[in-house]
């Protein structure tokens, strides 16, 4: 007679969040694994289904520890349905497209060693084992730089802190009218409310996000039309501090646009150039919807 399965003992710490739409096949690829090996370690997921089928329900909602929700688009909306969620101080976000393992959100919670430390956040690197771009190891403070410093396939918030800063910016991130700096946006609003982000090169995951030729000068356009819409938002509120900085963030996209001239790569000049008009057309319209 087989002997009876351990039961596991459930993590009150930390619970991982994915938010997923339309993607099945990377579901089950990646985020399947990974959701096995973290629900077997004893910690919770939560996984916000913005898919209008069923694929993604039957991947998912099997898997023991796994609470299966829906959710409208956009990202920000799923992001908010999974803090709403939570049950734990912590939570995790990661994307359906990564690779991770229950060790990664182990370290993740390990991170929270301050009590002031609202959110940490972690590296990417390449299916082939390259380290994605990424803010220097350290412990961030307001006014720090939130563009870079952290991205919504690798990053975990304290609630208490998220309770303070209020929710995503449904108007921010993939599937809204600006394509992104929902999780730049968040940073943002947590280190002004006095929290500090915590920046680690311990907790890096796969990324298997592979783009090219248009699709990547898209991406950088939609990350400089969120950054734009971002700093639209806050300066409209009176945070001069936030025109400021994306004054320099535009800044140093020239600059590098400059070195990537000088040492012929035209194509990475483009990438910052595209960046830079995305960030004054998302701080057009935004502050012309606002107006």
């Amino acid at each position: 007679m087989d002997p009876a399965p351990l039961a596991v003992t459930r993590d009150s710490r930390i619970t991982l969040a994915v938010p997923t739409r339309d993607r099945p096949d990377l579901v089950a690829r990646f985020l399947v694994p990974g959701l096995i090996d973290v629900t077997a370690r004893g910690f919770a997921a939560v996984v916000v289904d913005q898919t209008a089928g069923d694929e993604t329900r039957a991947l998912v909602e099997p898997i023991e520890g796994v609470r299966y929700l829906r959710s409208p688009p956009p990202l920000s909306r799923g992001r908010n349905v999974a803090v709403e969620a939570a049950a734990t101080p912590l939570l995790a976000f990661t994307d359906d497209d990564v690779a991770f393992d229950g060790g990664w959100l182990e370290r993740v919670a390990e991170a929270f060693t301050a009590p002031e430390t609202g959110a940490v956040c972690g590296r990417a690197r390449t299916p082939e084992g390259e380290l994605l771009p990424g803010r220097p190891a350290g412990t961030y403070r307001w006014p720090a730089n939130p563009f870079g410093l952290g991205s919504g396939f690798n990053v975990a918030f304290r609630l208490a802190a998220l309770a303070v800063a209020g929710p995503f910016d449904e108007e921010l991130g993939a599937g809204a009218r600006f394509r992104s700096a929902e999780d730049s946006d968040m940073l943002y609003r947590i280190l002004r409310a006095g929290w500090t982000v915590v920046c680690s090169d311990d907790l890096d995951i796969v990324h298997h996000d592979q783009r090219s030729g248009g699709g990547l000068v898209r991406l950088h356009h939609g990350y400089g039309l969120g950054a734009g819409a971002q700093t639209a938002k806050h300066v409209l509120s009176g945070d001069r501090t936030a025109g400021r900085i994306a004054l320099a963030q535009a800044l140093r996209h020239f600059g590098w646009a400059a070195r990537s001239l000088a040492t012929f790569r035209p194509g990475a000049a483009r990438l910052q150039l595209v960046y830079v008009r995305g960030l004054l057309r998302g701080f057009r319209e935004r502050r012309a919807q606002r107006a």
